[in-house]
C-alpha cells in the first residue's frame, strides 16, 4: 500500500469509498429504526436480515448489491416489482467516495489521511441520519468524539490540551444557546445531540475551529431556510435539523484549516 503512485491510491481509494459508501447507505437505513423497535422479531429481521426490496420484499442477489453500478444498470428500479430505488444510495455511496479520495489526496496514506477518512465516514452516517430523521445517535457521534481525542493524543489536527478544551466548549457552547433560546421562548431550539457533535467537532479540530464551524453551520442553514421559503419548499415553521450544516462546518475546518476567516 505505501508503494502505491498517488492515481492508484486514488483509485483504491474510490473502490474502497464506494464499498464503504454501500454499508452506510444500509446503515444509516436500519440504525434508526432499530433504535425504535421494541419486538425482539423485528429488530433482528431488520438487524440481521438481507438487503431487500422495500416494496416487494424480493430478496436482491449479490450482483444487485454492487455499489453504485447495479442502481445504475437496474435504472433505478427493482428488477423485480419495478418500483423505482430511492437515490439515497448511490448518493451516499458517491459521497462516501469523493470523501475518501479527497482525504487521500489531500493528507495521503498517512495518519492523517487515515483519521481524516475515518472522520469523514463517520460524520456521513451523521449527516444522513439527522437529516433524514432529525436525530444524533450517541452510537456514532460519542466514537466520534473519542477518537478525535485519541487520534489528537498524537497531535494531528490539535494538540491534547486543544482537543479536550474543544470538546468542553463545544458542548458547552450549544448548551447555553439552547437553555437561553429555552428561557426567552419557551421552546427548544436543538436537540442534545448537537451538542455532543460539536464537542466531537472540537476534540477533532481544537477550540479554536469552533467559531469557525458554527458560523459556516449557521449561515448555510439560514441561506437553505431561506431558500427553501422563496420557492415555497418548506414552511418557515418546519424543523430543520442542525446536524448536518455542523458536518458541513467540520469538513470545511478538516480540508482548508481552522482559519479559513
Amino acid at each position: 500500500m505505501t508503494e502505491l503512485s498517488m492515481t492508484q491510491l486514488l483509485i483504491f481509494s474510490g473502490i474502497l469509498g464506494l464499498v464503504i459508501g454501500s454499508f452506510l447507505s444500509m446503515l444509516t437505513w436500519r440504525l434508526p429504526r432499530i433504535m425504535m423497535l421494541e419486538e425482539e422479531a423485528q429488530f433482528k429481521e431488520i438487524s440481521v436480515g438481507g438487503s431487500k426490496c422495500p416494496q416487494c420484499d424480493t430478496n436482491l442477489p449479490w450482483y444487485r448489491l454492487i455499489p453504485l453500478f447495479s442502481w445504475l444498470a437496474s435504472k433505478g428500479k427493482c428488477h423485480n416489482c419495478k418500483t423505482k430505488i430511492s437515490p439515497r444510495y448511490p448518493l451516499i455511496e458517491t459521497a462516501t467516495a469523493t470523501l475518501t479520495i479527497a482525504c487521500m489526496w489531500q493528507f495521503g496514506l498517512t495518519a492523517d489521511g487515515i483519521a481524516a477518512t475515518l472522520f469523514s465516514w463517520i460524520l456521513i452516517a451523521i449527516f444522513v441520519i439527522d437529516y433524514e430523521h432529525q436525530l444524533i445517535l450517541d452510537n456514532l457521534s460519542l466514537p466520534l468524539l473519542w477518537l478525535g481525542l485519541l487520534f489528537n493524543s498524537q497531535n494531528l489536527f490539535a494538540t491534547p490540551v486543544d482537543a479536550i478544551w474543544g470538546a468542553a466548549i463545544g458542548y458547552l457552547l450549544l448548551w447555553i444557546v439552547f437553555h437561553a433560546f429555552k428561557l426567552t421562548t419557551g421552546k427548544e431550539g436543538m436537540g442534545y445531540g448537537d451538542f455532543k457533535l460539536l464537542a466531537a467537532l472540537g476534540a477533532w479540530f481544537g477550540f479554536i475551529a469552533l467559531p469557525q464551524i458554527i458560523l459556516i453551520a449557521a449561515v448555510t442553514s439560514i441561506l437553505l431556510g431561506v431558500i427553501g421559503m422563496v420557492l415555497k419548499t418548506r414552511d418557515r415553521d418546519t424543523p430543520m435539523a442542525f446536524g448536518p450544516f455542523l458536518a458541513l462546518g467540520g469538513w470545511a475546518t478538516l480540508f482548508l484549516g481552522p482559519n479559513i476567516f
